[in-house]
């Protein structure tokens, strides 16, 4: 009986792909970004095991059930009636996390304070200092002025003008460059609609 033409129409090798590196990319587990788990992570062990060793989780729904209201209520209405006696409260088993230090350092790391990178744009530095040698902290006024090109409001000036203040690298230029020193620098904010 003859093969079907489709079938053997369909088997077709393909040169151009390279397998060496396809099955690398299938069994590879991808990189890991985090520096405590890649120390403490053996290729030899499945990945659930590996998490399960650090004390993390894969699934968070299979962690940290979220309660069935419908199956409390027919417990408490089973107990009520005398079908079910008082459950026995079994204490869930101790889980050996035998690598279970690195939840703590990963833990110090992400509440560990960082110093901040952000920096203005020189345009937004220029605009604002050009607007703050003006009108000082007058935020209604800078409002008003005619080189409010992109109009911003007086709440967007003020946001800018904190955060250029809050950066002591580019508030230090500004101060250096018109020969003002923090402790003389006590400009008004004026905030309120009425104020201007």
């Amino acid at each position: 009986m003859p093969k079907l033409r489709k079938l053997r129409k369909a088997k077709k090798f393909r040169y151009n792909v390279n397998r060496k590196r396809l099955n690398k990319q299938k069994l590879s587990t991808g990189q890991i970004k985090c520096k405590e788990i890649k120390n403490v992570w053996e290729d030899r062990k499945t990945i659930t095991a590996n998490l399960k060793d650090i004390g993390l989780g894969w699934d968070p729904n299979k962690i940290i059930k979220i309660p069935n209201a419908h199956a409390e209520r027919v417990q408490v209405i089973k107990k009520m009636h005398g079908f079910v006696e008082e459950e026995n409260t079994v204490e869930p088993k101790p889980v050996n996390r035998s690598k279970g230090f690195v939840m703590e350092q990963m833990e110090a790391d992400a509440n560990a304070l960082r110093e901040s990178n952000f920096r203005l744009p020189k345009g937004v530095v220029a605009h604002i200092t050009y607007m703050m040698d003006k009108h000082k902290l007058n935020y209604k006024a800078m409002v008003l002025d005619q080189k409010n090109y992109d109009q911003w409001t007086w709440k967007q000036f003020r946001a800018k003008c904190r955060k250029l203040m809050s950066i002591p690298e580019q508030f230090e230029n500004y101060l250096q460059s018109r020969n003002l020193d923090e402790n003389s620098f006590d400009w008004i904010e004026y905030e309120s609609d009425s104020e201007i």
